[in-house]
């Protein structure tokens, strides 16, 4: 973000004195980084705080809990409410600013946050900086944009230019499929690395071209509500609480309704810790070029030769640590089983499918004697030295 930008703030309080004074005080305050001060609106009518948010974008909305001593609504309603109709529609984080915190302690997390009328408006402010201290307003903007300047110019540029086409038909999911798809192209590659840039990301801190970042591997938390060959697990089978991976194919997780189930039991491989690994504790205890190069041939998923087929590298992303898929490490479930354990993200493709390809050739592997190479080539120098090369 540069130092243009200006935050949006609502808050939204029935004491109009109590909304001149925030008002006052944070427009005075930088809450992002210094030199970035915020804009505050404000609003003394809580039944209209959806529809000015609908009319207009905010970055944070600041909220009294109760309305004045003589309302005749329970003083904790108001305030809850307001945020739950919020949250039905739209994402904006929130600060309660109450006399009453006992009130809503309970709904606190970082991206709501309770500030105590009584410890003044400093404390406000301390609160208010926390928020944007997350990053996630700057981040919640920044994909706002990104996803109105593609959809604009989409329709602007190639719906509207062909629109001939597009009116004659019935079909108005193709429309929506076609505008669906290329906002989802837009937020890969070029498009993330668009959005990192508008977040003031260091160029050092890029992903080289050709390169992915760890969390492109997973779709977090899963979109699809049936198991999917390579979503990741964590939780207690047997003797072991860790990670595991399932490899199960996908078609024969679909449940049709008529129909029995295709797998009643599910294959799940163990996904070892990244530290529990001989490599990496080689690596850590050794500092040798040989003991970083096998360390690098795991990491790297056979890329620079010499690791078995028999282990599939994950890299650490948000909540799940780097870990090792272990092919050798199997278990069978009932299918019904994989309710006890917790589903943590889904593989994206063609990570997912990279898995499974690489699951398959390790047990699809015919083992041969190996030839005596060094006959061979003895042969071949004795052919050599006769000159009977063509």
């Amino acid at each position: 973000m540069t130092n243009a930008t200006t935050w949006q703030l609502l808050f939204v309080d029935d004491d109009e004195q109590a909304c001149r004074q925030v008002k006052e005080f944070l427009q005075g305050e930088w809450v992002a980084v210094p030199g970035e001060y915020p804009h505050v609106e404000t609003l003394a009518d809580f039944s209209k705080a959806l529809e000015v948010l609908e009319a207009h974008r905010f970055d944070l909305l600041i909220l009294d809990v109760r309305l004045g001593p003589h309302a005749e609504t329970r003083e904790e309603e108001v305030g809850i409410k307001t945020l739950e109709a919020i949250q039905q529609r739209q994402f904006v984080p929130v600060v309660f600013y109450t006399g009453l915190p006992r009130l809503v302690q309970h709904l606190e997390k970082p991206l709501i946050q309770v500030a105590e009328k009584t410890q003044g408006l400093p404390r406000l402010l301390e609160t208010v900086r926390g928020i944007f201290a997350t990053r996630l307003p700057a981040v919640n903007r920044a994909l706002i944009r990104h996803l109105e300047t593609v959809q604009r110019d989409y329709m602007w540029d190639f719906v509207a230019q062909n629109w001939q086409q597009f009116g004659d038909t019935p079909d108005r999911t193709a429309l929506a499929y076609l505008l669906a798809r290329r906002l989802a192209m837009s937020l890969s590659e070029q498009g993330i690395r668009q959005l990192a840039h508008d977040l003031g990301e260091p160029t050092s801190a890029a992903v080289a071209e050709g390169l992915v970042h760890p969390m492109q591997y997973y779709i977090m938390p899963p979109v699809e509500q049936m198991p999917l060959a390579g979503d990741l697990y964590q939780g207690q089978i047997g003797d072991r609480n860790g990670h595991w991976i399932l490899l199960t194919p996908s078609c024969d997780l679909v449940k049709r309704e008529g129909r029995p189930e295709k797998a009643e039991r599910v294959l799940l491989a163990c996904c070892a810790l990244l530290t529990e690994q001989r490599e990496f504790q080689k690596w850590r205890s050794q500092s040798s070029s040989k003991a970083e190069d096998n360390l690098r041939a795991l990491l790297g998923n056979n890329r620079w030769g010499g690791q078995p087929e028999r282990f599939y590298f994950l890299p650490g992303a948000l909540i799940l640590p780097d870990l090792v898929v272990d092919f050798q490490r199997l278990v069978m479930l009932p299918r019904e089983q994989l309710n006890n354990l917790e589903r943590l993200a889904s593989l994206d493709s063609p990570f997912a499918e990279s898995l499974l390809a690489r699951f398959v050739r390790y047990y699809g592997r015919l083992g041969t004697p190996d030839l005596d190479v060094e006959r061979v080539v003895g042969m071949l120098k004795s052919t050599a030295n006769r000159r009977e090369w063509p």
